[in-house]
């Protein structure tokens, strides 16, 4: 409750409340995405190839951990999209050169590897490499320089408390702030209340092969997604709110 009165204006005489319009806030949160689904239903006609790949293990599936940023988006009094709030998706990757032939690749080529231990550090690097110079990157240039980045209570969600680490958040004008949200509560976050799962049903429409794919399909989804359901996604968020 403590947390919903945060978010609210003062009440005016004979008036309701309304919440503050978050165009400051920008939610961050990671998911893994898979290859393909656990189930997938196909309607193919006679002749049509099934497009469906399979993979080898059941225990050993192709997935990759993602981290997103998602802020509202901004539309003019006309109605006009000014900015769309998306300020990226981003891979937990590292590079590795291959120590044997295989019928994919010959040896000593780099291969790309999903990072599978999401650690402190690794979201630490994650942050300080790719999400803040993104934000500052797209933030609109009318709106003040003091965001908030809203994340949950995993435990690798440690601010950073490093020269370097602050320095990035608070340079070039900036003032880069990390709140947390409530314990156990994803529907605060706009992420886990519906972008993730419309990223993922876009992805789903695709069959990529390998996880280089699977990162091509996962930031192509977050690209098409839309600046107006990302709108609705927010007022959901506000609605939510109100139940408290």
């Amino acid at each position: 409750m403590k947390w919903v009165l945060t978010h609210l204006l003062p009440a005016t005489q004979n008036g309701d409340c309304k919440f503050v319009d978050m165009q400051q806030v920008i939610h961050v949160d990671e998911k893994w995405f898979y290859l393909n689904p656990e189930t997938r239903r196909f309607y193919l006609l006679p002749n049509e190839a099934n497009p469906y790949m399979c993979q080898q293990s059941k225990r050993f599936k192709v997935k990759g951990m993602f981290m997103a940023a998602i802020g509202k988006p901004i539309f003019g009094p006309n109605g006009a999209l000014i900015h769309d709030g998306k300020y990226g998706i981003f891979p937990f990757v590292y590079e590795s050169i291959a120590k044997k032939k295989s019928k994919n690749r010959d040896a000593g080529a780099v291969e790309i590897k999903a990072t599978q231990n999401i650690n402190k550090e690794a979201i630490r690097a994650m942050l300080i490499n790719n999400v803040i110079p993104s934000i500052k990157a797209k933030w609109p240039a009318h709106l003040p320089k003091d965001i908030f980045i809203q994340w949950d209570n995993a435990s690798p969600h440690q601010i950073p408390r490093d020269e370097e680490f602050q320095t990035a958040c608070h340079s070039e004008g900036f003032n880069i702030q990390f709140i947390y949200q409530p314990l156990q509560s994803p529907d605060l976050n706009v992420l886990d209340l519906g972008l993730f799962n419309v990223i993922q049903s876009i992805q789903y429409q695709s069959f990529p092969k390998n996880l280089k794919e699977l990162i091509e399909r996962v930031t192509e989804a977050y690209q098409m997604f839309n600046p107006e359901l990302n709108k609705q996604i927010w007022i959901s968020l506000q609605c939510f709110m109100e139940e408290f």
